[in-house]
């Protein structure tokens, strides 16, 4: 798989350059789940930025077709056959960003995410990790997310009365997003947590997959009212049979 070669090269280049002290690799080859569409991403750790030029070095690994810095502070590697990379180049005085994520995100086996470590500083940074892998069907989290899917679904409302449909449309996406960890959460499939949606035909049976489809749909007045109209029914459901505070529960009943 060229992905595990391009992987590998990245291994190569880092073991051998003095700047780099530690490579951190995330995503879908550290948890088994990696095939050839897959991204290859990684947070590297250097002793020194000073004249470092991330494009020459990302280069090294395969010949790019584009790259740049995208929306969130990734930086986007497309390579010329057409795999993605994601790249995070931080000195290793800001290592401690891995711990920030303790509690929030689900931690593969730190031996497949430990690419290089010449120093021992990210395997001393790991070791500080206390929540590997976060519960998420707390009471404190349903909470949240019942929270959070009022307040979208209350603006997907009054979109959809001011007929700005393309708004609701954008508004409706995100309401699906909160359904779709309650979701996981009352079917007891929380993997992929941070991304919802993966692998979601094969996360949650068949009947589930069924009613997260129909709140979906295409950008039409009236199918964004009946998915609208859908998700309000899923999500009073699903807040009840989690047991979300009574006052979330009522105010969901009134909005129409």
């Amino acid at each position: 798989m060229k992905q595990l070669q391009m992987i590998q090269k990245t291994k190569e280049l880092a073991e051998t350059d003095a700047k780099i002290s530690s490579v951190f690799m995330y995503g879908s080859f550290t948890k088994d789940e990696g095939d050839q569409y897959s991204d290859i991403e990684f947070y590297i750790f250097l002793n020194d930025k000073t004249n470092f030029s991330a494009t020459n070095w990302v280069s090294q690994i395969h010949p790019l077709a584009l790259y740049f810095t995208n929306e969130h502070g990734s930086e986007v590697a497309i390579f010329e056959n057409l795999i993605r990379g994601e790249f995070h180049f931080l000195e290793t005085g800001e290592i401690n960003v891995i711990k920030s994520w303790d509690g929030l995100v689900t931690f593969s086996e730190f031996e497949k995410m430990i690419l290089v470590d010449k120093d021992g500083l990210l395997s001393d940074t790991l070791a500080k990790i206390e929540n590997k892998d976060p519960e998420r069907a707390t009471n404190e989290s349903i909470n949240w997310l019942s929270k959070s899917l009022i307040n979208v679904l209350l603006t997907t409302s009054n979109l959809i009365k001011r007929e700005e449909f393309a708004h609701a449309y954008q508004s409706l996406h995100t309401a699906q997003k909160y359904l779709l960890w309650l979701i996981r959460i009352e079917t007891k499939h929380t993997e992929h947590w941070e991304s919802p949606t993966k692998n979601l035909e094969n996360d949650i049976d068949h009947s589930w997959y069924l009613e997260y489809q129909q709140i979906t749909c295409e950008l039409d007045e009236n199918k964004i009212k009946n998915a609208f109209k859908k998700s309000l029914e899923l999500s009073k459901r699903l807040l009840k049979n989690l047991n979300a505070e009574p006052k979330t529960i009522k105010l969901i009943e009134r909005i129409k």
